[in-house]
C-alpha cells in the first residue's frame, strides 16, 4: 500500500477523508485514536504546531497499515463500476471525492459496510484501493462491462477465489518445496478468472476452478500442518528453556547453599547456637546470648530471635529441633542445626562421663588442689546437678571394679551406673580414657600440670599421648607445640625463641 508522503508531509487531505470514510477501520484500529486530529486538521505535517510527539510517532508507524485496511473496506460498484465522460471539457468532469481533482473516468466505489459511494479517479483507485479492485479496474472494460457483478457471482459459488488470487502474503509459510506449487496454482487461477471475466457470461467456470479449490485446501492444510509443528516445537523450546532455567536457578541456589555449608563461618555459626541449646537456658537468657552471635553474610536470615527460642524450648523438651510450626525456616538449616546440637550434646556428654572417670581412676594427679579443681568443673555442668564434692571424693576411694559397681548402686542414678558401668566393662584396669579432642584451654592445663614432674620432653609427650588420641596429623602438631613449650622452659640458650613459637603455636592451632 501507499508509502509515507514525501517531504514532512504525514497525511494528505485526500489520505485524511479516505481515513474518515473507512469507518469500521477507523473505529476498530489505532486509527480511532487520530480521528479528531482528522476532522480538525486537513493537512497533517510533521512540523505542525498541533501535532504531539507520541502522535507523531504512532502516524509513522502505523500510516502504511491504516491504509492497507482501509483499502479492505472498499470495492467497485457491480451496478456501475466506472463512467467515462463525453465531455472533452475538463470543467464538466466530476471531481474525485478523495483528491477533489476532475476526472474524466469515474470509478464508482461502494463501501462494503454500510453501502456508501464514492466517485474515484483512476489514480485515487490505483493509490487508495487493494489489489482486489485494482485488478477489477483494469478488467472492467467496454467488452465487458458487467465484470464486477460476474466477479461477485463468482466469489460467492466459489469464495476462496480472492484469497487465492490477491492474499499477501501468499503461503508464507508453507514448505520451500510446495511454493512453486502455490505459485502456479495462483497464475492459474487468475488466468481462469480473467478469462471468463473478459466477456459477458453466466456460466461459471466451476469446472476448472474446482481443482484448484481443492489444490489451495491441500496446500494451506500443509501449511496449517507446519505452522502448528513450528507452534509445537517453539512450545517444547520455551517448555524446556523454562525448565533448563529452572533447573540452573535451582542448581545455582543449591550451589550457594552448598557453598554456605561448607562455609567456616556456617559451621562456626551452628556451632555457637549449638552450644547455647546444649545448655537448656531459659528462653529470655537464650535469646540474650543468640543476639551477641556474628551472623554469616546471606541473602536472607537463617534465623531470627524468636524462631531461635523456639528452638530452645523444643530441645529442652524434646531433645530434638525440628519446628514443624516454623515453616519460614530454612529446613535444610534446621536439619543442620539438629545434627550439630545432637552431636555437640552427645560429645559434651561423653566427655563429662569420660572425666568423671578419669578424674577418680585414670588421670593421674601431682597435686590434690589439680583433682579437686576437676571436681568443681564438673560439679558446674548439667549432668551434675545431684552430686557434690563429697560424693567424687567417696566414688575416689573405691579402687576395683567390685567396689566401684557396688558404690554405684546405693549412691548414683541408673544413667550414672549405666555410663560408668560401660567404661569400667571396657577399662577393667582403669586406665586413662584418652580423649579425642582438645581445646586451646586443656591444652595449657595440661602443660601447666606435667611440665614440672615431667623429666624429659619424651616423658612430656608420652603424657600427653595418654591423654589424648587425636588424628595422627593433629596429633604430630601438638607435639611439635609441646616441645617449643618444654624447651621454652628448659633451654638457658634459646628460651625467648622457644616462647615466642610456642605462643605462635597456640594461636595458630
Amino acid at each position: 500500500m501507499g508509502a509515507m508522503p514525501a517531504m514532512t508531509t504525514l497525511v494528505t487531505p485526500a489520505e485524511n477523508r479516505f481515513f474518515l470514510l473507512s469507518e469500521r477501520v477507523r473505529r476498530q484500529s489505532s486509527l480511532q485514536q487520530i480521528s479528531p486530529l482528522l476532522r480538525e486538521h486537513v493537512t497533517i505535517k510533521a512540523d505542525s504546531d498541533f501535532l504531539k510527539p507520541t502522535v507523531r510517532n504512532l502516524i509513522i508507524q502505523k500510516h502504511a497499515d491504516w491504509l492497507t485496511a482501509c483499502s479492505h473496506e472498499w470495492q467497485l460498484l457491480a451496478s456501475l463500476p466506472y463512467v467515462i465522460n463525453p465531455s472533452e471539457s475538463r470543467t464538466q468532469w466530476r471531481h474525485c471525492e478523495l483528491c477533489h481533482k476532475p476526472v474524466r473516468y469515474e470509478y464508482h466505489v461502494q463501501n462494503k459496510h454500510n453501502h456508501q459511494e464514492l466517485v474515484v479517479g483512476s489514480e485515487c483507485v490505483k493509490k487508495f484501493m487493494n489489489a482486489e479492485t485494482r485488478y477489477l479496474m483494469v478488467i472492467t472494460t467496454e467488452d465487458n462491462r458487467n465484470a464486477v457483478q460476474q466477479y461477485q457471482t463468482l466469489t460467492e459459488a466459489v469464495p476462496v477465489v480472492p484469497t487465492i488470487m490477491f492474499k499477501q502474503p501468499w503461503l508464507p509459510d508453507l514448505p520451500v518445496s510446495q511454493r512453486p506449487q502455490a505459485q502456479q496454482l495462483r497464475q492459474t487461477t487468475t488466468d481462469t478468472v480473467t478469462t471468463y471475466l473478459r466477456r459477458r457470461t453466466t456460466k461459471l467456470p466451476l469446472r476448472e476452478l474446482r481443482p484448484a479449490e481443492q489444490t489451495y485446501q491441500r496446500l494451506a492444510a500443509d501449511e496449517q500442518a507446519v505452522v502448528a509443528a513450528e507452534k509445537h516445537a517453539a512450545q517444547q523450546r520455551l517448555v524446556q528453556d523454562q525448565q533448563q532455567r529452572q533447573i540452573d536457578a535451582q542448581q545455582s541456589v543449591n550451589a550457594a547453599e552448598q557453598k554456605l555449608r561448607n562455609s567456616r563461618a556456617y559451621r562456626r555459626y551452628l556451632s555457637q547456637l549449638a552450644a547455647i541449646i546444649v545448655t537448656r537456658p531459659e528462653r529470655p537468657e537464650a535469646k540474650q546470648r543468640f543476639e551477641k552471635l556474628t551472623v554469616p553474610a546471606m541473602s536472607k536470615t537463617l534465623v531470627n530471635s524468636y524462631q531461635f527460642g523456639q528452638m530452645v524450648i523444643e530441645y529442652r523438651q524434646t531433645g530434638r529441633i525440628q519446628v514443624r510450626r516454623l515453616a519460614m525456616l530454612d529446613h535444610q538449616f534446621v536439619q543442620d542445626l539438629d545434627q550439630t546440637t545432637r552431636e555437640l550434646d552427645q560429645r559434651q556428654t561423653t566427655r563429662f562421663y569420660d572425666d568423671v572417670f578419669n578424674s577418680c581412676w585414670g588421670w593421674t594427679y601431682h597435686q590434690a588442689a589439680n583433682q579437686r579443681a576437676d571436681w568443681q568443673r564438673l560439679l558446674t555442668t548439667r549432668w551434675a546437678s545431684q552430686l557434690t564434692l563429697t560424693w567424687f571424693e567417696q566414688l575416689c576411694d573405691q579402687s576395683t571394679v567390685t567396689q566401684i559397681e557396688t558404690w554405684l548402686g546405693a549412691h548414683a542414678t541408673e544413667t550414672m551406673q549405666r555410663e560408668l558401668g560401660r567404661r569400667l566393662a571396657a577399662n577393667p584396669e582403669l586406665g586413662v580414657i584418652a580423649r579425642q579432642r582438645l581445646t586451646k584451654g586443656e591444652l595449657q592445663t595440661f602443660c601447666r600440670r606435667e611440665l614440672a614432674t615431667s623429666e624429659t620432653m619424651a616423658d612430656f609427650n608420652q603424657r600427653f599421648d595418654q591423654q589424648y588420641h587425636l588424628a595422627m596429623e593433629r596429633q604430630a602438631e601438638l607435639h611439635e607445640t609441646l616441645s617449643y613449650f618444654y624447651v621454652a622452659q628448659h633451654s638457658e640458650t634459646d628460651h625467648q625463641t622457644a616462647i615466642r613459637r610456642f605462643q605462635w603455636l597456640l594461636e595458630h592451632r
